[in-house]
C-alpha cells in the first residue's frame, strides 16, 4: 500500500497529461464541430488510463526491470493496440467490416505512436545533454 501511495502522484500526472493530449488531438481532428460527445470524453479517458498503466508497467522500472528500451516499446505497443482496437469496435469509431478502414486505423495508430515516441526521444536526449553538461561543470569544479 505504501508503494502505491508513493507512485500514485506520478501515475495520475501521466494520466492527466495523456488525457489532455488525447482531448486536444481529438478536437483537432473534429475541429468543425463546436462540441464533443460526452461518450468520446470517456472513451479517451479509458484509453489514456490503459496507456498510463502500461506506461507504468514498462517504463517506470518498478515492474519490468530487465528489458531493453526497444523491447519495452515493442511490448507496450503490442499490448496497447488490441485495447485501442477493442475500443474502436465497441465504440463504433468506423465501419469495422472493411479491411481498408482497419488499415487506415492501424496507420494512424502506428503513425501516432511513432510521433509520440520521437517526441519523447528528442526530449530525453535534450534532458540527457543538460545533465551531462551539469555533470561536466560539477566535475570541473571538483578538480580545482
Amino acid at each position: 500500500m505504501k508503494k502505491l501511495v508513493q507512485i500514485l502522484p506520478q501515475v495520475l500526472t501521466n494520466l492527466c497529461v495523456s488525457f489532455t493530449a488525447g482531448i486536444l488531438v481529438f478536437t483537432a481532428f473534429d475541429f468543425p464541430k463546436e462540441t464533443m460527445r460526452r461518450a468520446a470524453v470517456y472513451e479517451i479517458l479509458l484509453i489514456c488510463l490503459a496507456a498510463t498503466v502500461l506506461q507504468y508497467v514498462f517504463f517506470s522500472g518498478n515492474v519490468v526491470k530487465r528489458l531493453s528500451y526497444l523491447w519495452r516499446m515493442v511490448a507496450f505497443v503490442v499490448l496497447l493496440l488490441p485495447i485501442v482496437a477493442v475500443c474502436a469496435v465497441a465504440f463504433q469509431w468506423f465501419p469495422v467490416g472493411q479491411v481498408e478502414n482497419w488499415l487506415v486505423f492501424l496507420g494512424f495508430f502506428l503513425g501516432g505512436y511513432l510521433i509520440v515516441s520521437l517526441i519523447f526521444e528528442v526530449g530525453f536526449r535534450l534532458r540527457h545533454r543538460v545533465y551531462d553538461d551539469a555533470l561536466g561543470r560539477y566535475k570541473k569544479g571538483q578538480r580545482k
